[in-house]
């Protein structure tokens, strides 16, 4: 039997960590979360995840595209697909989806919260299909 794909949560919301796990867990999936940047770095690089769900607004309004970007410039997790989930869209009344994949937002997919469960499992088996297929 293989190993579950391990995905690291990075949401200071732990209301959030219990829901997503709660969502993924049962599809075969092995989450470690994380309640701060820093604190998710650190996990990532202990054991490096094979997707990160991240959250944008953490310690600072914006932490979660800085912490993006140094991930994509962090030689050892540059190759790890992000999942950005927040609800700064909403909130903003921006749309940050159409930012995706440039220099502004380095991330994969974006999500707005609430999310359900069917839009997040999609949006994880589609980056891991994607991103293996790479």
């Amino acid at each position: 039997m293989p190993d579950p794909q391990k995905i690291l949560l990075i949401d200071d919301d732990p209301d959030m960590h219990h829901a997503i796990t709660a969502m993924l867990e049962p599809k075969g999936y092995k989450l470690t979360c994380a309640l701060t940047g820093p604190e998710g770095v650190a996990a990532a690089r202990q054991e490096p995840p094979d997707l990160i769900l991240l959250d944008i607004m953490l310690s600072s309004p914006s932490e979660g595209f800085h912490l993006a970007f140094d991930l994509s410039k962090d030689d050892q997790l540059k190759d790890v697909p992000i999942i950005m989930i927040s609800s700064i869209g909403a909130m903003m009344g921006m749309d940050y989806a159409k930012e995706i994949g440039t220099d502004y937002v380095k991330a994969e997919r974006f999500l707005d919260k609430p999310i359900d469960a069917q839009t997040l499992i999609s949006a994880v088996e589609e980056t891991l299909a994607k991103n293996s297929s790479d």
